[in-house]
């Protein structure tokens, strides 16, 4: 019997696909395995300690009391409850919405990946922050767009450059920004400056998609409001992974009427609704005041792990190194000096034992090549003091 030649199915693929590569989650495992005891400043998730398992699990069993409801077939837009909860909650910050202008989505990445195919088709143009999250370039990849990066500085995006680039480019559709405490950089983007980027995007009237996956978690400086709260055309995003959990994968997002009714059209494609019975938990954790408390212990938490790094790098670091000094958020954003690539660094540091993000992973131009990522969320202050210490040798050790 004559064998039928093995063949592989790759030569089939999308071109689209090809923007993908190897996963970064291969090389971050390959790197933690250079040392017997890694710290890692890679995690963009809540710290272990603060996950609500009792809550959720009280929650939990609630819905299964109306298990024949929650199992079936429905609630395609989201469970409405949860969305009129989702309307007094971003009230609080400002932001005006019903439950009609609010989509349920399995994590605020579903949110993103939905609006972007509503707006965008192949040569259109797309402006980021530079850098930006890295999660929000592989999705804008994968619609042939052109990737505008905008210049930022220590307070977020710089108003000048974002007007030259919308001036020089007639084929931008939108506008993707994280201004409050910022993925990767901490930063947070001043009121002045909203204010100007919501008037930027009317005058060349291009659609503004805010993320907002870290604006509950504020631990010093001034509160600043949302971009949707200066300007109702807004597309927001936002989750409950960062204070509840991950892996519940719930979020949302606030948009004028017509913009919801056609993300929730195109989910229904690949989607038919969030998993109903998630929602209903997520519904009842959050129920009589739970999550203010929680969050409130969240940002006690968090700070003192933020401060823990700062104070860190300031007795590690040697000359030439800096970093920012976030008021939120998961992030300090470490500037390396000019000699010294994020890429090589991240290969040096692995095996000193720290593991992080380099810089250019989160740059679409990759000219972010002497910077890295560090989180604080889910290390421990006396594991951040190890980590830290480490990667100050490991500097050294390419001066």
């Amino acid at each position: 019997m004559s064998q039928v030649a093995t063949r592989s199915l790759s030569d089939r693929f999308a071109d689209r696909t090809n923007v993908f590569g190897t996963s970064i989650w291969t090389s971050i495992l390959s790197h933690k395995e250079k040392h017997p005891d890694p710290v890692y400043f890679g995690d963009g998730a809540p710290a272990p300690e603060l996950l609500p398992i009792s809550r959720l699990a009280h929650a939990s069993a609630h819905v299964w009391e109306d298990a024949t409801s929650a199992l079936n077939y429905g609630d395609s837009q989201g469970y409405l409850p949860l969305r009129e909860w989702i309307v007094n909650h971003v009230a609080n910050r400002g932001i005006d919405a019903e439950a009609n202008q609010i989509i349920v989505t399995a994590g605020s990445t579903q949110a993103l990946d939905l609006a972007a195919r509503v707006f965008l088709q192949e040569g259109d143009a797309v402006i980021v922050e530079n850098p930006t999250f890295l999660g929000a370039l592989e999705i804008f990849h994968t619609f042939g767009v052109e990737i505008i990066a905008v210049d930022c500085d220590e307070s977020g995006m710089r108003m000048d450059k974002l007007q030259d680039a919308l001036a020089a480019h007639t084929n931008v559709k939108l506008i993707y920004t994280i201004p409050t405490f910022q993925n990767p950089a901490g930063s947070n983007l001043p009121l002045d400056r909203r204010q100007r980027l919501a008037e930027l995007a009317r005058e060349y009237h291009v659609a503004v998609f805010e993320d907002d996956p870290y604006g509950d978690l504020q631990y010093s400086g001034e509160v600043i409001p949302p971009i949707k709260s200066l300007d109702d055309q807004v597309v927001y995003f936002g989750t409950f992974s960062k204070v509840i959990a991950p892996g519940l994968r719930v979020g949302y997002a606030v948009a004028p009427q017509d913009v919801i009714t056609t993300m929730l059209a195109t989910r229904e494609v690949s989607d038919i609704s969030n998993d109903r019975i998630t929602m209903r938990t997520v519904y009842h954790t959050v129920q009589d005041g739970f999550l203010t408390g929680h969050i409130q212990e969240c940002c006690d938490f968090y700070r003192s792990r933020r401060d823990a790094m700062l104070a860190a790098l300031e007795r590690e670091m040697p000359a030439g190194v800096s970093w920012s000094k976030p008021d939120g958020g998961f992030f300090v954003w470490i500037t390396l000096p000019s000699h010294i690539d994020s890429e090589r660094m991240f290969d040096v540091a692995a095996n000193y034992g720290v593991v992080f993000f380099p810089g250019e992973w989160f740059d679409p131009e990759h000219r972010n090549n002497h910077a890295i990522r560090l989180s604080f969320s889910t290390v421990a202050e006396d594991r951040i003091a190890v980590g830290i210490k480490r990667l100050g040798e490991a500097i050294r050790s390419l001066q």
